[in-house]
């Protein structure tokens, strides 16, 4: 078994040396005929960069296969269905993913199943594996005895309480000597490196001028100084909106930064929100009314009347392939919305990176990002405990290059964690 790790903090090159040590790798033992490199995380948005890293190799043109280790699992499943059904998991759906990801990691465990792994894919890159669960991690430890691995990982990073101690961060240090880098390579800005170690060890970070935390006790003030920043800051500059929760303060603070102006001139600004594909297709799905059972054309009238053309078009192609197929005319509810969901599923996954622009983000979407600037709207009402609201902060904090803004709801919060 041969695993090569890295681990650190945010910003410090942990994807670099990724590449760096795949390259190394490769210029020593090259791909031979038909096999490629094996890319896996745990978010769409670290895919898609991840998968623009490895295409900046020359000597991976071509020879890379970059998805979530969900896809990867359901793949894994689907080319195994009976190994799977003998070991005892069977009438799985691929929208379980804990299932998936559970017969997934059972057959990882099979030196069969390595085996055709490794024939077209010897190596394994695994970035932000902090994020993966044990059953996720079995997947990665079970192909590491016959392919090579490398991997990236910050426990600190990890935002799910539910993985503490951390599974993966624990497995790397029992089967190799990770290399812990601490360098930062995002900015070079003192205050934000400050800011940053202050909150990573539990200690408050101290607020200067180009690492700032404000009280902002509403909505309105907040959506002021968002306004400001944006005015003095922004321009041509790429810009976060980052929130722990898209709540009542981060949604009044942004509405009035897109109707106001400040007494200054500043604004207004309408910042674009991102959701998830999950939150999209949601509050696509509220806004139309299907039928229990219809057929085609009605399925369609109603999801032309909403609007969306890439969705209407999306299904109209799955019902088409089903008439086709399976000579199947009428549908029923259950089927068109897991069609839609599954639609704003890949619209995600083909969306490219875009690093221009001012855009607003919840933390767990921030993940593994940068930006030049970054405003974080922490509003009062914030669960878990002490040590994951410094994580929430920390990975907002260190998206920053240049500067960081921190406006916190509560009066309170400021002699409270993480800000005392």
């Amino acid at each position: 078994m041969t695993v090569r790790a890295f681990t650190g903090g945010a910003g410090c090159g942990k994807t670099h040396m990724l590449m760096e040590s795949l390259s190394a790798h490769l210029e020593a033992t090259p791909l031979q005929s038909g096999q490629r490199v094996l890319a896996l995380t745990f978010m769409h948005g670290s895919r898609r960069r991840l998968e623009e890293r490895l295409a900046a190799l020359p000597s991976l043109k071509g020879k890379t296969e970059c998805t979530t280790l969900d896809s990867f699992a359901w793949r894994l499943f689907r080319r195994w269905r009976s190994l799977a059904s003998f070991l005892g998991f069977v009438n799985i759906q691929p929208t379980e993913y804990e299932r998936v990801c559970e017969a997934a990691s059972a057959l990882s465990q099979v030196k069969e199943v390595q085996g055709w792994v490794a024939s077209t894919f010897p190596i394994l890159v695994v970035d932000e594996a902090q994020d993966m669960t044990a059953n996720r991690l079995g997947i990665v430890a079970g192909l590491a005895n016959k392919l090579e691995v490398f991997v990236a990982a910050d426990e600190f990073q990890c935002l799910s309480e539910e993985l503490r101690p951390n599974p993966a961060c624990g497995w790397l240090a029992q089967i190799c000597d990770p290399e812990e880098l601490v360098k930062p390579r995002r900015t070079n800005v003192d205050e934000l490196l400050n800011a940053a170690s202050a909150i990573r060890a539990g200690e408050p970070p101290k607020s200067k001028k180009l690492f700032v935390v404000a009280q902002t006790s509403n909505a309105p003030l907040a959506g002021a100084w968002v306004n400001s920043n944006l005015s003095w800051y922004g321009g041509g500059k790429s810009v976060a909106i980052i929130t722990p929760t898209l709540g009542a303060f981060a949604k009044g603070a942004l509405a009035w930064a897109a109707a106001n102006k400040t007494k200054k001139g500043a604004g207004p600004y309408d910042v674009a929100w991102e959701q998830s594909e999950a939150r999209a297709a949601a509050e696509y799905l509220a806004t139309i009314n299907l039928a229990d059972q219809s057929d085609g054309p009605s399925i369609i009238a109603v999801l032309t009347a909403a609007g969306n053309a890439r969705i209407a078009r999306d299904v109209a192609e799955w019902l088409e392939i089903q008439r086709r197929t399976r000579a199947k005319l009428q549908f029923s509810k259950d089927e068109i919305v897991k069609s839609i969901e599954q639609s704003f599923s890949q619209r995600r996954q083909s969306r490219r990176s875009e690093v221009r622009g001012w855009k607003g983000m919840t933390v767990h979407g921030a993940k593994n990002r940068e930006f030049d600037n970054v405003i974080v709207l922490w509003p009062a009402a914030i669960g878990g405990s002490d040590d994951q609201k410094r994580r929430l902060l920390y990975n907002a904090v260190t998206r920053a290059k240049e500067r960081c803004v921190v406006l916190v709801q509560a009066t309170a919060q400021m002699s409270r964690p993480p800000f005392a």
